[in-house]
């Protein structure tokens, strides 16, 4: 199991537990949070938060520069993303049934579009985040970040519109906020791209893991595949390869994040989702 369901599952998959949804969960000081990690922050900033920004640009610069110092500060990046923020990645039916536990649920505006490109979704139809649980009765508190406001949903409309942008190809990362009381924190639901997405850039790019893999991995029945590659153009991680001279898909399972996008456009039923702990070279593979 992946390390969030290890240290905070209570036998099931941590985000299906109610507890982290739970309005204590929001309540947190963090203020004593900061403190706390004052002193094991570079320039003694006040706020984890505002660590993690510096840490994962030199992270980045280290990288293109081919710097030594790249390794070490990958590992203090992902270390620090556990108590700031995270992200793993979902099946359609994970998905939903998040969205069952959750309220309130509103509709707002992709944040990596905004510092990728400029750009704020002012248009309902075109958002493709969620936020989720109590931290949404503040949202005005943070106008910054809800620049397009958040519009109330109910659960229907809300499962109806993930299900629309997953048949459009887009894939559903969970977002959680940092740790609070013992746990992880649940406070959005993203349907992402990688063109878009600044975890799944970071991640297959950088190796930077605020974006950790799903609960499962696609695996494929080579004798009934009929080679019509609509998989191949589903895949946001890369995974999946046209072999050409076979008229066949090859799967690679260590590049898998278990989204699920493949195996609901093969009209053969030539992929499976599995566990990823049934397979021991993936079972530690997040």
């Amino acid at each position: 199991m992946c390390n969030t369901c290890f240290t905070h599952g209570t036998g099931k998959a941590w985000f299906k537990d109610a507890k982290r949804y739970a309005r204590f969960m929001y309540h947190r000081n963090r203020v004593d949070l900061a403190k706390k990690n004052t002193n094991r922050i570079s320039g003694g900033t006040a706020a984890i938060e505002a660590a993690a920004g510096p840490l994962i640009a030199q992270a980045i610069d280290a990288y293109n520069l081919k710097d030594e110092r790249f390794p070490d500060l990958l590992r203090a990046a992902n270390r620090l993303h556990t108590k700031v923020q995270g992200a793993q990645t979902l099946t359609l039916q994970d998905s939903l049934d998040l969205i069952d536990i959750s309220s309130p649920i509103c509709f707002i505006h992709c944040e990596c579009r905004k510092f990728k490109f400029g750009y704020v979704e002012r248009d309902r139809s075109k958002m493709t985040c969620l936020g989720l649980g109590i931290g949404m009765y503040r949202w005005e508190k943070t106008p910054a970040r809800y620049v397009a406001g958040a519009e109330w949903v109910d659960h229907d409309e809300a499962r109806e519109w993930v299900i629309k942008w997953n048949k459009k190809g887009l894939v559903q990362n969970l977002m959680n906020f940092g740790e609070y009381n013992g746990g992880p924190w649940i406070g959005g639901l993203c349907n992402c791209s990688r063109p878009d997405c600044a975890s799944i850039e970071m991640r297959l790019r950088y190796g930077e893991k605020q974006l950790i893999k799903g609960e499962r991995v696609a695996i494929h029945n080579m004798e009934k595949c009929t080679g019509c590659f609509k998989c191949v153009q589903r895949c946001q991680f890369g995974a999946i390869a046209a072999d050409i001279r076979q008229k066949r898909v090859q799967i690679d399972a260590q590049m898998c994040f278990g989204c699920g996008l493949c195996e609901s456009v093969c009209d053969f039923d030539a992929i499976e989702l599995y566990d990823r702990r049934d397979f021991p070279i993936l079972r530690y593979d997040w």
